[in-house]
């Protein structure tokens, strides 16, 4: 009996060793005003082997990582329109690691190295002081960007891309100018993208588009962009092309279809708009303006049961749509209202 109860003990003796052999690390990533900071990263790399890991903050800007060696580490947290923070640890044995980590923007990190006396105040480099001027302006021009403000964000891109492009010119320290490059080549898809939405002449962002898709063809906002300057050519043929690519990542878009509808019901052609509408709601059974415009085609072709079904649906989806009074009124009609 006394074996017996060793045997079902060894085990947990066991599990209680094996935990006993590692800690872990957690912390939050935070810009200076104390905010998260979206798609920030922390990477953890051994230093004294090949083995290295990615640890990406929750929305909090928490991060965690468990059952670590208790070896030294290479610690660096980034994120887009921040300088990098890099620092060497010791991950404790059996206990955590609370490392919290504010991230700087470039001109923020050059005013705290200045403050500390860790820079010289006018920099040896020429190129140094337009790298993070034009770094800062990137860095406002994000969120904007981001939320979709793309006529917000367009001045701050435009002196952001020049900025670099002239401080990559100028800057002697050659690893510099190496980290700098592909910087570059990000904010010219930036820039493409916010001059194809929002320029004074969208088709001004179709060279920089067409790099950033030649890098990656599966770029879903590049694709967009490329469609807006087709259309500010009246080029049908590329703006068919980008769309046809982009239905093959995203799926048929119902939005592009139901426009297609609107142009054949403007050019008289309600047969071709009734496909295309049905099209529509093959792919979004629930896009309310397709039900309402195949209501307005059933009625033309005096299919007042379609008419009064495609109406009822368009409000049972839109019941304060743009479209609703019209719909309501319709359905009064004797002619409809007594179809059963």
């Amino acid at each position: 009996m006394r074996r017996l109860i060793l045997a079902f003990m060894l085990p947990v003796t066991c599990l209680s060793i094996q935990a006993e052999q590692t800690g872990r690390i957690s912390g939050k990533v935070l810009n200076k005003e104390g905010k998260p900071i979206p798609g920030a990263k922390v990477n953890l790399k051994r230093i004294d082997r090949n083995w290295s890991k990615d640890l990406f903050p929750d929305k909090t800007g928490a991060y965690l990582q468990v059952g670590l060696e208790p070896k030294e580490f290479n610690l660096t947290a980034s994120a887009e329109g921040y300088a990098d923070y890099k620092e060497p640890i010791k991950i404790p044995l059996a206990d955590v690691l609370i490392k919290n980590i504010t991230l700087l923007t470039p001109a923020e990190a050059r005013t705290q190295a200045v403050a500390t006396g860790a820079v010289q105040t006018v920099p040896e480099d020429p190129g140094a002081a337009m790298d993070a001027e034009g770094r800062e302006a990137f860095n406002l021009a994000i969120p904007l960007y981001n939320e979709g403000k793309y006529l917000e964000a367009l001045p701050q891109v435009e002196k952001a891309y020049k900025t670099l492009v002239e401080a990559k010119d100028k800057l002697k320290d050659e690893q510099a100018k190496a980290e700098l490059a592909p910087e570059i080549l990000k904010i010219e898809r930036v820039l493409g993208i916010c001059l194809a939405q929002a320029g004074a002449k969208k088709e001004d962002g179709e060279p920089y588009l067409l790099k950033a898709l030649e890098r990656n063809p599966k770029d879903e906002r590049v694709l967009i962009g490329l469609i807006e300057t087709s259309k500010a050519k009246a080029d049908k043929a590329a703006e068919q092309k980008y769309v046809g690519l982009l239905e093959t990542l995203q799926g048929p878009n119902p939005d592009v279809i139901y426009n297609k509808g609107v142009e054949a019901f403007n050019s008289g052609k309600s047969k071709e708009a009734k496909t295309q509408w049905q099209k529509t709601l093959e792919i979004a059974p629930t896009y309310a303006e397709a039900h309402y415009m195949l209501a307005m085609v059933e009625f033309g072709e005096n299919n007042l049961r379609g008419t009064k079904q495609h109406l009822q649906k368009y409000l049972e989806l839109a019941p304060t749509g743009k479209n609703a009074v019209t719909a309501k009124e319709m359905l009064k009609d004797p002619s409809l209202k007594n179809i059963k």
